[in-house]
């Protein structure tokens, strides 16, 4: 698998002023390796684009927002003028960013990368639905760009399980919490090994389950049909669990993976990025 979409065109209006002309997946996390323990800070997208990359993912469509985009692409264009200014300075200091920097820009170098602006949000559906001529035939991974994960250890084994198992439309990533709330819902049933998934539902009023939707997905291109075929749902928005209940109602098969107890942070919230930025800094290790 070697295709990702990822979206950053929602408005965050709850991040707001900061988003009014900034992505949410533009606001920095902390980021250290056991080889440089110093901790630097790096876009949330570099953190998503890199990872993604480092797993083996070479064909990237990101989607923009048409007011904040402008900043993202920026980020995400080598500038070899920036890291020459850095090498000439002669600071000691500057040789980790110089470092990262060059990395970044050999693995962008390496990737095909398509942008796609979405000038009007009209839910995470609508955002996934704009790169169907981009996916084409490849079965592909949704990641949405507001969902910062300290470690993706995990993700060849959520890939290998899609591909292991024949006749399956979606592999979604699910996590049980407390409290649903504000998070798309899944319902399971085991069968053999699988969790096959029975029923999703967009932030459910009375949840039937507490099996939490986390915004990581695998999809066969027929999830474009889907999307095309589902009405407006939650906030009057197209959304991706609402197309994964018509893929069901298709009978088609889509199963449930669990990523049990590890941290994720959905950066959605002013509260929620101020934990995930301290998290980063005290225990992200590459």
């Amino acid at each position: 698998m070697r295709t990702a979409v990822i979206t950053t065109g929602g408005l965050g209006s709850r991040l707001l002023t900061y988003t009014k002309v900034n992505p949410k997946t533009m606001l920095p996390v902390y980021f250290r390796s056991k080889e440089n323990p110093y901790p630097i800070l790096r876009p949330l997208i570099e953190n998503i684009f890199e990872n993604l990359y480092d797993v083996g993912f070479r064909k990237f469509c990101i989607i923009v927002g048409g007011k904040t985009k402008f900043s993202i692409i920026h980020h995400m264009t080598p500038d070899i003028g920036y890291v020459n200014l850095l090498k000439k300075r002669r600071v000691p200091e500057d040789i980790r960013f110089i470092k990262a920097l060059n990395r970044l820009y050999e693995k962008i170098r390496n990737s095909k990368i398509q942008w796609i602006s979405q000038v009007s949000p009209m839910g995470f559906g609508h955002a996934l639905l704009s790169a169907s001529k981009f996916v084409g035939n490849d079965t592909f991974l949704l990641h949405a760009g507001d969902a910062y994960f300290p470690s993706y250890r995990l993700l060849r084994e959520f890939i290998k399980t899609h591909e292991n198992i024949e006749d399956i439309s979606a592999t979604i990533l699910l996590q049980c919490k407390k409290s649903v709330k504000g998070y798309g819902i899944a319902k399971i049933r085991k069968q053999n090994s699988m969790d096959l998934v029975l029923k999703v539902e967009e932030k459910p009023k009375k949840p039937v389950s507490n099996l939490a939707i986390i915004p990581v997905y695998i999809f066969k291109p027929n999830i474009f049909e889907a999307l095309k075929t589902t009405s407006r749902g939650h906030n009057r928005e197209l959304q991706v669990t609402d197309a994964i209940s018509t893929l069901l109602e298709w009978n088609q098969k889509v199963i449930g993976f669990n990523y049990g107890i590890r941290k994720w942070f959905d950066i959605g919230t002013p509260e929620n990025y101020f934990n995930a930025l301290k998290y980063s800094f005290t225990k992200n290790f590459r």
